[in-house]
């Protein structure tokens, strides 16, 4: 009985040496979970995860990291995977969808941030969003921080909306709703507008846009905004489409001054300093009605007529400016010329 207490007092023994070497062994790495490669920093992260009700759907966004490659380092971001949960549902967050950077659809990148949208939502429903960013080496970062939205109703689009364009400027108009303000959004060559034009939210039905092209298609979005607290919700936009027309006409032609020569008059002014300015049309008076003496718009400032009739003492002529669009100045002061006495 001796001998088998002592053989089992060897053995816990030899087992306790043992387990003192196995755990120096471990601790003497610093980490008990396998140590990453030598040299690879931690994966990108993503910062400032939030979402904002825009357009009737939740769209989700983050601050883009700094896409700079290193040579040992995760490599730069190539895409971020997207997961969601509800509280009606579980609660675990599911693969909701992946979006690669390569990818043309899905996303869109403004002003530094990443933004994708969510429109399968429903009123009453809480949610819960994360994104887990990864690089093109195929090294994952860290999930972000959590954001959560329990889903309302947005309002309905403003009614009554309408466009009237003018010169480089676009006068819009909606109906007028109850305890909600208004956004106005601008598509320029179809491409999605994340930023209202207007820097603060409008109260009044009204909002006239004078940062535009004359003869480029604008489309337009008036939304309606509900507050509640610090959150905005935006519903579904109301959407016209205009074309600003430039309608103003250039300066009538100054100075016009004339001179008999030869058979003819030689007829003189100062030129235009309009930058859609084409050219000048000259007009001689005569007993019924002005009649038009140029077919083309003439880009000099000075004109021969050579077609004088030779039973006029007198005769007179203006000068009128025109546009490339066509719009036509009003007459410069009549000149008369005396040919015989």
């Amino acid at each position: 009985m001796q001998r088998c207490n002592g053989k089992l007092l060897v053995k816990r023994s030899i087992f306790a040496v043992l387990s003192i070497i196995i755990l120096a062994s471990l601790t003497s790495c610093g980490k008990k979970a396998p140590p990453l490669p030598k040299g690879i920093p931690p994966a990108v992260a993503v910062a400032d995860f939030k979402g904002e009700v825009k357009d009737g759907v939740l769209f989700l966004s983050f601050v883009m990291p700094e896409r700079k490659a290193e040579v040992s380092g995760p490599g730069v971001l190539a895409g971020i995977k997207v997961l969601k949960s509800c509280a009606g549902c579980g609660g675990r967050p599911e693969p909701l969808r992946e979006i690669r950077l390569t990818d043309e659809t899905g996303y869109t990148i403004h002003n530094g941030r990443l933004y994708f949208y969510d429109d399968d939502l429903k009123e009453g429903q809480e949610y819960a969003y994360q994104v887990v960013p990864y690089t093109d080496r195929g090294v994952q970062g860290a999930a972000s921080g959590v954001y959560s939205i329990k889903w309302e109703r947005v309002p309905k689009p403003p009614a009554q909306f309408s466009a009237r364009a003018d010169d480089r400027r676009v006068d819009l108009t909606w109906s007028e709703e109850e305890k909600v303000f208004y956004n106005v959004y601008r598509f320029e060559d179809d491409v999605y507008p994340l930023e209202p034009i207007n820097k603060l939210l409008l109260s009044m039905t009204l909002f006239s846009d004078r940062a535009v092209q004359n003869g480029k298609r604008y489309r337009y979005e008036v939304r309606s905004v509900r507050l509640a607290g610090t959150m905005r919700w935006e519903g579904e936009g109301k959407a016209v489409e205009v074309v600003p027309e430039d309608k103003t006409p250039p300066a009538a032609p100054r100075n016009l001054k004339g001179v008999k020569q030869g058979d003819g008059v030689l007829i003189s002014w100062e030129k235009n300093a309009e930058e859609d300015f084409l050219g000048y049309t000259i007009y001689r008076v005569g007993a019924d009605k002005p009649e038009k003496l140029n077919q083309e718009p003439l880009s000099g400032t000075e004109f021969l007529d050579k077609s004088v009739p030779e039973t006029l003492r007198y005769v007179s002529y203006y000068v009128t400016a025109l546009d490339k669009t066509g719009n036509e100045s009003g007459p410069s002061r009549e000149l008369i010329i005396t040919l015989r006495e």
